[in-house]
This record gives C-alpha cells, sequence and structure tokens, in this order.
C-alpha cells in the first residue's frame, strides 16, 4: 500500500475517527469481506461535496484504487452527470456530447425553488429533438461497460428518451418508473458508450429536464459515485428535494460527506448552524437506508483571500467530531492529515495546491486519495484482525 510522504504531513493522524454508536460502520466492514474474500457482491460508495468532487480528481484516484483493490474485480462507473450541458467543468474521465439547447439549475442558487436530485444539477430542453452521447477516455480507465442504464429525469411534462446503438443487432428494452422518477435501458450485450434521444412525441409535452444518470452491470467490485457542485455548502444540498429518493436508487452502502469548505469560508460561518445542517444531510442520507455507514471528511486547509489561512476549518473538524459521537459516523481528518493550519501553502510550494490556496492541484488530489484510501484500507485490516485471527 503505497502512502504519501511529504514531510508536512501528519501520518499519525490518517486514521479513522470513530465514536458513539458503530453499528453502521463495522457492518460496512463486514460487506467488505465478501467482496476482498470472496470476490463477489457490490458495495456502492456515493462522495458527496462541492468542487473537490465535481472535478472527480479526488474521487478518481478513491475509485482507481478501490476497483483494483481486488484483482479483477471492478465492477461499473455508477451515477454520472453530464456537466458540460449546464456549461460547467465536467470530470475529463468521461466525455458528454450534446445537440440542441439546455439551461440549467443548481442547488447553489438560494432563490430558486426548482426541484432538484441527488446531482444538485439539473439541465433542461424545449427542444422538440436532442441527443446526447457520452464515452470514456483518460490513462486511469480502459473504458467502462454498462448493461442497465437509469436516467433520472423529471416526470411532468416530459419527453419520451430512447436508448440507441450503432450495432443495428443490439437489443435495448425500456421500462419507466413514474414513481421513482426513471426510465431504464436494458441492454442484451455490455456496450461502452451511451447514446440517447429526447423526443417530443405530443404537443402537450413542453420541456424535459434531466436530473442524472446511472451506468450499471451487476459485476462485482466497487461502485464510487461522485457528486460534486462547485461552490455548494450544507445548505445547498438540503436544497435537493429528491436527495434521499435519487440516493436509494445508487443502494448505498457507504455515503462520504466531504461539504463544508464553502460553509468556512462565508464571513457568517455559525458553527452550529453547520452542525444542524450536516445532522439533517446525515439523516437524508439514512433516509435512502437506515443501514447505510457515513464518513465525514474534515476541511482541507485553505486560505481565505489567499493571504491568511481560515481558522474555520479547526470548527468544522470539531462539529464533525461530536457528530461522530452524536449520530454514529466515522470521521476522516484531512485537515489533520495535510499539516493543520497554513499547511496549504506547502502544499503549494510542493506543486500539489493551486495558487487560489483553496483547491488542489490533480498531483494533490492524487495524494489526498491515497491518503484517504490508506486510512479506510488500514481501519479494514484492523477489522480483519480483531474478527478472524484465533
Amino acid at each position: 500500500m503505497r502512502t504519501p510522504a511529504y514531510p508536512f504531513l501528519d501520518l499519525d493522524a490518517n486514521a479513522m475517527i470513530t465514536a458513539g454508536d458503530q453499528r453502521t460502520w463495522n457492518g460496512l466492514l463486514s460487506k467488505m469481506d465478501r467482496l476482498m474474500f470472496d470476490g463477489r457482491g457490490q458495495l456502492s460508495i456515493v462522495h458527496i461535496g462541492g468542487s473537490h468532487v465535481q472535478a472527480d480528481m479526488w474521487t478518481m484516484e478513491l475509485r482507481h484504487r478501490l476497483q483494483t483493490v481486488v484483482p479483477g474485480v471492478r465492477a461499473a462507473r455508477g451515477f454520472i452527470f453530464p456537466f458540460t450541458m449546464a456549461r460547467t467543468n465536467n470530470p475529463y474521465w468521461y466525455h458528454p456530447e450534446y445537440t440542441g439547447r439546455w439551461t440549467s439549475v443548481k442547488n447553489t442558487v438560494r432563490n430558486d425553488a426548482s426541484e432538484l436530485g441527488l446531482a444538485g444539477y439539473s439541465v433542461t430542453t424545449t427542444d422538440t429533438l436532442s441527443e446526447l452521447k457520452v464515452s470514456f477516455r483518460g490513462e486511469a480507465y480502459d473504458g467502462y461497460v454498462f448493461d442497465r442504464v437509469k436516467v433520472l429525469h423529471a416526470m411532468d411534462s416530459s419527453f419520451a428518451v430512447e436508448a440507441w446503438s450503432t450495432d443495428t443487432d443490439a437489443v435495448i428494452t425500456k421500462r419507466t418508473d413514474r414513481l421513482r422518477g426513471f426510465t431504464e435501458f436494458t441492454y442484451d450485450a455490455l456496450t461502452d458508450t451511451l447514446r440517447l434521444r429526447f423526443v417530443r412525441t405530443d404537443s402537450t409535452q413542453k420541456h424535459f429536464t434531466l436530473y442524472g444518470i446511472l451506468l450499471e452491470t451487476d459485476d462485482p467490485g466497487f461502485v464510487y459515485h461522485a457528486i460534486g457542485v462547485n461552490g455548494a455548502s450544507t445548505s445547498s444540498y438540503l436544497r435537493c428535494q429528491r436527495f434521499s429518493e435519487d440516493l436509494a436508487l445508487l443502494r448505498p452502502d457507504l455515503v462520504v460527506f466531504s461539504i463544508g469548505i464553502n460553509d468556512a469560508h462565508d464571513t457568517e460561518f455559525d458553527a452550529q448552524r453547520f452542525k444542524e445542517n450536516y445532522r439533517q444531510l446525515i439523516d437524508n442520507a439514512r433516509k435512502a437506508d437506515p443501514d447505510v455507514a457515513v464518513l465525514l471528511t474534515t476541511n482541507t486547509d485553505s486560505y481565505l483571500k489567499r493571504r491568511t489561512p481560515n481558522p474555520n476549518a479547526s470548527r468544522v473538524r470539531d462539529v464533525m467530531r461530536e457528530l461522530s459521537a452524536e449520530k454514529g459516523c466515522a470521521v476522516w481528518d484531512t485537515f489533520g492529515v495535510m499539516g493543520g493550519l497554513g499547511s496549504i501553502a506547502r502544499w503549494q510550494d510542493a506543486g500539489m495546491a493551486q495558487r487560489d490556496r483553496i483547491h488542489l492541484t490533480r498531483a494533490g488530489y492524487t495524494v489526498l486519495g491515497d491518503l484517504l484510501f490508506s486510512a479506510l484500507m488500514t481501519n479494514y485490516g484492523d477489522h480483519v484482525r480483531a474478527t478472524y485471527q484465533p
């Protein structure tokens, strides 16, 4: 297991902190046994955050490490959102190409009450015919395949959505679940490229609103879903009315919350309000599954306006440690592992943080992913030794 070695890291802090009722966390570790020992079953991880997650560099490294920890076992890509349709940065690893005119809504807009799902974004078109193609790329991926797709979308005044293939022999079956808000396509063979059409079939249909796409197989492995919205705070995700319903579709075993950097940069940051928001987010995750394990990651170190270390990072950490005891969550102390207050300046000097002293470079996010992977696997190793050693 590779653990990054830099003098400014506090590797003694690179551990899972668990307090209070550990039943759900221990349940997660037990689920990992079947996959790690026998190569059977899927383990679904949903990682939710702001811009640290939307770019899918931190989460890409975690996905890659987990999906290669058991030889020959990788599972599906999971949840994606075509961010280019919302005119914002899309993860490099999958490439959406689309036609038509689309407008977008995101959960950071406080005075917009439009319905949103787990993704925190939606895109809408009124064009009579639009298309979307999604393919995979990048050295970390040699191509994901899937044979089942759930298209999450609004059911009011929605156009017909159709999946198609360049293979004229392909058989694709369709069903729509209006109650749970998705149209599902099942393919008779694995495919690596998604092609969708959004078609007005009736004059009464006014628009089509897309909330996200779930790419699935029944193959065993870790499915690592990245849910990120640039600028999102805890209150942003509380505006997502379909958060719990959409999360349930991902059948989560672990929800990782990495929300807080934008809260902490608010000049009116209130630790008690932040804590109450997080309580509600944890409750919303457990509405999707009462037995889901929850991991809170503390804030990365950051500067205020590039000049002053942000002291609110310590207050965020204190809140998360309190929630660990109160709500039975695990905590990974990102802030402490990075080196504590002011450490991002040293990350910047090492080429691992950007000039804004908030965001990391790809190299920095890779290190962060390796550190969290190491902490998780060390915790799992402790579980194995305690459970199976005579």
